[in-house]
């Protein structure tokens, strides 16, 4: 009697923590604030889309566009961003549905975003040459963009790009594992938003900042806000399910680029990248890898590749011999 007592004590405990856990997540949520976004709106085909430019306006330079991987939100560039802005012009922006860009019914493929971004320059009147430095998926977005506006593209940086290779070269049996865990991963998704909306993300981002520097408590607090105010769900979700189709269109115009200025910059670390297969070893995943990005210079006489040490696919974008990288393309612009 007295063991059953004590488990239904403590089930009736569990019972009332759970519940205030879930109140205090919902009224942390319900409480987070709108935090306005730096730099302008722009109206872009009946969507607002956010873009932020710093650094000096100098009509005989280029102006550099941080093109973000898979919808990342572009506070995440801001290093980047800052860093390149002390010598050039540089706008980072932000992809229908993420950040501070309001959602659209469009699909998420490369060839849209690309179409997105040319149509946003557009409206902001930015007609001076500009230099791609696309980022994963941003990759493909600056070789789609690049072919279709070669006009006005002067150089192009690609920063741990995406391949359009990636999952084609492996063969057919990888390629309908990729399909199921898409799958899986769509079919599982209503998870990841209902765990948004109950607001525990919200407390574990709260918890997790208490305890981080200045800069993380305080990207902290924008992505609670995109989570509360401009979820990313939809986003992520079509940017997952259209992946195959971006690959695709990137393959459509992976062709020679003549003299165009081009630069790939890869990170050291690849241990993020899941090559199938247990015949592979380390080394041949490296290999395999590495020649993808060497793949993109060869589409130009212009072309350099660089391994940035000691980052990952996402620390690149904050090391400052990145941006270094990036403004090594002036020169050659110029010349």
């Amino acid at each position: 009697m007295q063991v059953k007592r004590f488990f239904k004590y403590f089930g009736v405990c569990i019972a009332i923590l759970m519940c205030g856990f879930l109140v205090a997540g919902q009224i942390a949520y319900q409480s987070v604030p709108i935090i306005d976004p730096p730099g302008k709106m722009y109206s872009v085909n009946g969507t607002e889309i956010h873009m932020y430019c710093t650094g000096p306006e100098n009509d005989a330079q280029p102006t550099i566009i941080i093109i973000s991987g898979g919808g990342t939100p572009s506070y995440v560039y801001d290093h980047l961003r800052e860093n390149l802005s002390k010598t050039i012009r540089t706008c980072s922006y932000d992809i229908a549905g993420f950040g501070w860009s309001e959602s659209n019914d469009t699909p998420l493929t490369a060839k849209n975003m690309s179409d997105e971004l040319y149509q946003l320059l557009q409206t902001a009147q930015i007609d001076s040459p500009i230099i791609l430095a696309g980022h994963s998926l941003g990759g493909l977005v600056s070789l789609i963009y690049s072919a279709e506006h070669e006009e006005q593209v002067a150089g192009i940086a690609f920063i741990d790009s995406s391949h359009y290779n990636q999952i084609e070269y492996f063969g057919k049996e990888f390629s309908d594992l990729t399909d199921r865990q898409t799958e899986e991963f769509l079919a599982n998704f209503w998870l990841m938003e209902l765990v948004s909306r109950l607001g525990i993300i919200t407390m574990i981002n709260a918890i997790s900042a208490s305890s981080d520097s200045e800069q993380h408590r305080e990207d902290h607090k924008i992505s609670a806000s995109f989570e509360r105010w401009n979820p990313p769900y939809a986003g992520m979700k079509s940017v997952a399910s259209n992946l195959k189709l971006s690959l695709e269109q990137a393959k459509e115009v992976h062709d020679d680029r003549g003299d165009l200025p081009i630069i790939a910059i890869a990170a050291s670390d690849r241990s993020f990248v899941g090559f199938p297969g247990p015949e592979l070893s380390e080394k041949e995943m490296m290999d395999i890898d590495m020649s993808f990005h060497k793949d993109l210079v060869d589409l130009s006489d212009n072309g350099r590749f660089v391994i940035v040490n000691g980052t990952n696919h996402m620390s690149i974008v904050n090391n400052d011999e990145t941006a270094d990288h990036i403004l090594s393309l002036i020169t050659d612009v110029d010349s």
